[in-house]
């Protein structure tokens, strides 16, 4: 299969980052949405309970945990829906034959960067889970971290390759 050009794997992994980034722009609206409604819900609760002639069988309200989890959600959905974007620029200068620019390497660093702010926030809601009692499973994974570092290792790669293209692009 060829890495360039219509019907190559490049194509291929553009349309399901494509379809992706749809689907990420939705839940972080829906996160955001989430977010601002969250705290009002125990009070529409009890507002709706009150009423006559209205029976709320379970109860509305939001924990803590509850709220943090949605938080948590909403950052990690804005990393992911960065990311999905500096990979469909990627792939762009890939389908169009030149991959090994100096904005690929760029674009790997904050990549990298992005990744480490996700990993960074499990840390913060770790951190404040503890602080004001919330029950949160948020695990710290360790091929997270080598991810990481090996998306900076790209990014030195992509960086040594646009110097020897240019060094070679001024020899011809």
């Amino acid at each position: 299969m060829r890495a360039i050009g219509k019907g190559s794997l490049s194509s291929i992994l553009a349309v399901g980052l494509h379809i992706t980034r749809v689907i990420l722009f939705i839940a972080v609206f829906g996160l955001a949405m989430a977010m601002i409604f969250m705290p009002l819900a125990n009070g529409v609760g009890d507002v709706v309970s009150s009423m006559e002639n209205v029976d709320l069988d379970g109860e509305l309200s939001v924990s803590r945990s509850d709220y943090f989890d949605v938080a948590y959600s909403f950052i990690t959905a804005l990393v992911m829906l960065y990311v999905v974007t500096r990979l469909l620029e990627i792939l762009k200068t890939l389908r169009f034959g030149a991959p090994f620019v100096k904005e690929n390497a760029d674009r790997f660093r904050q990549v990298g960067y992005a990744l480490l702010i996700g990993e960074g926030a499990k840390f913060v809601f770790s951190f404040l889970g503890m602080i004001f009692g919330a029950d949160l499973d948020i695990d710290i994974e360790l091929i997270a971290w080598l991810a990481i570092i090996a998306v900076f290792v790209l990014s030195e790669v992509f960086l040594e390759g646009a110097r020897l293209k240019e060094e070679q692009d001024l020899t011809v």
